[in-house]
């Protein structure tokens, strides 16, 4: 600390020496860097076209606008802000933040140059990938190129499929569901959902249930939430969010998870021959009998974890809010459910595909309330979208690289020019006559970042909506305390990550 002392004083002596004339000079030098630097970066804006139009400043280096963006994420009102700065010529706009250049997009051509045309143009980028290393590793969520095809090659074998026993194993877990919310009492839905989802796709890919449905105690489902949360908030911070500390305490948990499930199938001792084949063939299994590295199954369990669990649970929460509140809607699933199946045995896949209302209520759950409603990217080199600059909107916008780029997706999926007058509005018949364009309805994304598990997350969400209203006649909305909820209220969204309900939502379900 003396040292440190020392050399803190040295410097201070020596600037006191320094003459009028030369300090001048190194300002000089340094406003001529900085401005030089601007007119370089406004070159080669240039050749790519113009700048979206930013969303109004009033302080320097636009920290009103980043006080405004964090408000907005606490108060969960973004979705409703980014609606309200994208109400512009060619839905494109830039938000200038300390020195740091964001641009948000809900133009149909704009995902698809980033999602499809231009997909080598974007990536996660190291941002991106430094943000949320303490969470996703170095899962294909978080990577790009040789390192997230390889993660792609190992997902694909065993996500682009059903095994025989994945509607065995989900209706094992369903009913464990159904218990617990068979008691007449209020329960929170996304919790009891989440446990759900996270019971399923653990016993499905990792050989071992995580059996959150059966207990209390929910550490790995508490330290991801938390880890959503602080994550989320550091993107708007872009390169100085990389720089903050994560949250060790709960890496350490869902590490530890993680080491556990290795551990567990590395010395297996199931003496069920069929269930020892069934874990051997699991994603765990098969790379544990592979010899895989221990590095490289948590990357992939990871992207299992997250990517399996939290878009389904989200969107059956999502479905039974809308349901609760529309009971006219559960009045005709009922009886498609009866038609179809019948009220005592579990959906077989061949009823599942001839459940057309069923269907719908999940593709207007997914286009309403988008798990996915803002998705980020990098521009890994000086690129351009197609339009969103010019007075009009119609002309090209300049991405530099290191630029980030949000595509709103909850915001494309509610413009009325695209859906509707009705947009807003909650309507399963609107897919017996409308068909989106297909860059227009981004539930699983499209191009070759397409969700690997869309068809797993439908079915899990088809199945447990078919089971409950087999099960029970009705769902009520209600408050906590168990008295009667507003059907009129509309649940904020919370962005953490993903885009979910910002309070819970409290069912009564009725036998």
């Amino acid at each position: 600390m003396g040292l440190i002392a020392e050399d803190r004083r040295s410097i201070v002596d020596r600037v006191k020496t320094m003459s009028p004339i030369f300090i001048g000079a190194m300002v000089f030098y340094l406003l001529f860097a900085l401005l030089f630097r601007s007119h370089q970066r406004r070159q080669r804006l240039s050749k790519l076209g113009e700048r979206a139009p930013s969303v109004p400043s009033q302080l320097p280096l636009g920290l009103d606008v980043l006080i405004t963006a964090v408000k907005r994420i606490h108060a969960d009102q973004f979705f409703e802000w980014g609606r309200e700065i994208l109400n512009v010529p060619g839905r494109t706009v830039e938000l200038s933040m300390l020195g740091i250049s964001i641009v948000m997009t809900d133009d149909p051509n704009n995902i698809k140059a980033i999602l499809s045309t231009k997909f080598s143009s974007f990536g996660k980028g190291e941002t991106f990938h430094e943000i949320w290393r303490d969470l996703m590793l170095d899962s294909v969520f978080a990577t790009d190129g040789e390192v997230w095809h390889t993660n792609k090659d190992y997902l694909r074998e065993h996500t682009a499929k059903f095994r025989p026993t994945d509607y065995a194993i989900t209706e094992k877990h369903a009913q464990h569901l159904i218990r617990n919310i068979s008691d007449g009492q209020p329960h929170d839905c996304l919790n009891e959902i989440d446990r759900f989802s996270l019971d399923v796709v653990s016993d499905v890919f990792f050989g071992t249930s995580a059996g959150t449905l059966l207990t209390e105690e929910q550490p790995i489902r508490e330290s991801v939430e938390k880890m959503y949360n602080a994550n989320t908030q550091k993107l708007l911070l872009g390169d100085l969010g990389a720089l903050l500390p994560g949250n060790k305490a709960a890496s350490k948990v869902v590490d530890d998870y993680l080491n556990d499930l290795i551990d567990t199938a590395s010395s297996d001792t199931t003496k069920d021959p069929t269930e020892k084949a069934r874990k051997e063939q699991t994603l765990l299994g098969s790379m544990v009998v592979r010899g895989t590295s221990r590095k490289l199954i948590k990357d992939q369990l990871m992207a299992i974890l997250l990517g399996g669990k939290d878009p389904a649970s989200i969107a059956i929460t999502w479905a039974l809010y809308q349901l609760a509140r529309n009971p006219d809607m559960v009045e005709t699933l009922r009886k498609e459910i009866e038609s179809t199946v019948g009220m005592s045995n579990p959906p077989e896949p061949h009823n599942l595909k001839n459940m057309p209302y069923l269907h719908n209520i999940v593709q207007e759950t997914l286009r309403l309330h988008s798990p996915l409603g803002f998705n980020i990217r990098t521009a890994l080199k000086d690129t351009s979208l197609p339009t969103g600059s010019g007075p009009e909107g119609k002309d090209p916008v300049g991405i530099l690289k290191g630029t980030h780029v949000i595509m709103a997706n909850a915001s494309l999926q509610r413009r009325a020019d695209l859906v509707g007058p009705d947009a807003d509005t909650f309507n399963p018949r609107r897919w017996e006559s409308w068909k989106p364009a297909i860059w227009a309805y981004l539930p699983f994304n499209h191009g070759p970042r397409i969700c690997l598990g869309k068809n797993f997350a439908v079915m899990q969400v088809e199945y447990i909506l078919c089971r409950l209203f087999q099960e029970f006649k009705g769902v009520t909305l209600v408050s906590e305390d168990g008295g009667e909820g507003g059907k009129g209220t509309e649940v904020k969204i919370r962005i953490a990550l993903n885009t979910k309900p910002a309070e819970a939502i409290m069912l009564r379900f009725v036998k």
